[in-house]
């Protein structure tokens, strides 16, 4: 048959057996052979030192060579992460380029950052950027500088990077600012999985049991993230035979899969396990190819990339919440909640956010020490209060102006509050 008349005749079939929809389809689409990470690494590699200079790039290709084997890897192959290679790689390239655009010296030199810095001081109060973006981009030129050309003197980018990362310590983070309350996130989830469940009951085609599969695998991400705030990229790589535990209880992720090398395990709960199985039963089932074995899958049948997973998040979050939230909003979210119900379990944090080292633990340190002072504080106006025979319980204001007694009242009770606080603080 041709492809419409086959198109007619399913969704014929799926409106005289609607539980049968899903294997429909189920031949027609097939995974892409997945590229092998290496090949993937050393195609990043050559794109961006084509944009190097010479100089530059005779010097950094010994020391990102991606042998075959594996046995030869250049050094700084071996001591970082993919991720921090893209990240330092695309960040040189780009000064490079910065550099040919306003025909400076196409080099790394005190005059070329100081003029991009310039137009990103404007960028930033203008809005376009923000300063923190600014301050990772510096470091992460300084650390491939000195990486790469040792016999140089990296003092000034040094200096530079440190500042600028003390001037963003002071201003907010977007993704602080983007962080909610974890349980409403996984509530929400909830929500959108039952809606995801009703379009899959009542699709007749393939585009909307497609709608309904990208619903549902929002509506997992929410849960799981909610729950076990891995990052996006491990989130992306899930494989549903050997990450998942065969009841569906447990998420295990070798290190190659995480960002800091080391072995995650987490532990669900029912409601995330019964998720996961929704998911695959019966929305993953329209779309997955038969050979692939990742959990999240795109709407061809093959792996998905974590951008598309986090782009997908944000388009449901922003009209929901107000605010687009990211993953990595959520794992801002889980960090505040640890901080908030056990300031004294702070460390607990950096624990479960599976951070590379303990130096992120301070800041949430700082931020438990916050909630402790304000609480502390609010206990010593409720004992003032009580100690006083105030009653500081809020109370409705009748019609009119306020009695001249009540207002004589308040301002005694304030200044003895305020004379029980200074004692208090020395």
């Amino acid at each position: 048959m041709t492809r419409a008349l086959r198109n007619e005749v399913r969704q014929a079939l799926a409106i005289a057996f609607p539980d049968a929809a899903a294997s429909l389809y189920a031949d027609d689409y097939h995974g892409t052979l997945r590229q092998d990470p290496r090949v993937q690494l050393r195609a990043m590699i050559a794109r961006n030192l084509a944009r190097f200079p010479d100089d530059w790039r005779d010097a950094a290709m010994p020391l990102l060579h991606v042998d075959e084997a594996g046995l030869g890897d250049g050094i700084l192959v071996q001591a970082w992460a993919p991720s921090t290679i893209k990240r330092r790689l695309e960040g040189a390239a780009l000064h490079f380029d910065y550099c040919r655009t306003r025909q400076l010296a196409v080099d790394i030199t005190p005059k070329s950052l100081r003029a991009k810095l310039r137009e990103d001081q404007a960028r930033v109060e203008s809005g376009e950027r923000r300063l923190g973006g600014v301050a990772i981009d510096v470091a992460g030129l300084a650390g491939f500088a000195a990486a790469v050309r040792p016999e140089r003197s990296w003092a000034w980018l040094m200096t530079a990077r440190n500042r600028l990362k003390k001037l963003a310590n002071y201003h907010g983070s977007r993704n602080a600012s983007r962080a909610i309350d974890a349980a409403e996130l996984r509530a929400a989830g909830q929500q959108l999985l039952d809606k995801a469940d009703a379009l899959h009951a009542a699709a007749r085609n393939r585009r909307a049991l497609v709608a309904a599969h990208t619903k549902a695998r929002t509506a997992l991400m929410m849960i799981l993230l909610a729950e076990a705030p891995i990052r996006i990229t491990s989130c992306a790589e899930v494989e549903l035979r050997s990450g998942l535990l065969d009841d569906l209880t447990g998420l295990f992720l070798d290190g190659s899969s995480t960002k800091e090398g080391d072995i995650d395990r987490r532990a669900f709960s029912a409601t995330l396990t019964d998720a996961i199985g929704r998911y695959v039963g019966l929305h993953r089932a329209v779309v997955a190819a038969r050979e692939e074995t990742r959990l999240l899958v795109g709407e061809r049948g093959g792996p998905i990339k974590a951008a598309q997973l986090s782009k997908n998040l944000g388009d449901f979050t922003e009209p929901l919440f107000g605010v687009r939230v990211t993953p990595h909003a959520i794992r801002h979210s889980v960090g505040n909640f640890i901080v908030a119900t056990a300031p004294d379990e702070a460390a607990l944090a950096t624990i479960i956010l599976n951070h590379r080292s303990d130096a992120v633990t301070p800041a949430y340190h700082q931020r438990a020490d916050q909630i402790v002072a304000s609480r502390k504080l609010r206990e010593a106006a409720e004992s003032s209060a009580a100690a006083l025979s105030v009653d500081t319980s809020p109370t409705r204001r009748n019609a009119g102006r306020m009695k001249l007694g009540n207002l004589r009242r308040r301002a005694i009770t304030s200044r003895a509050q305020t004379r029980f606080h200074r004692k208090s603080i020395k």
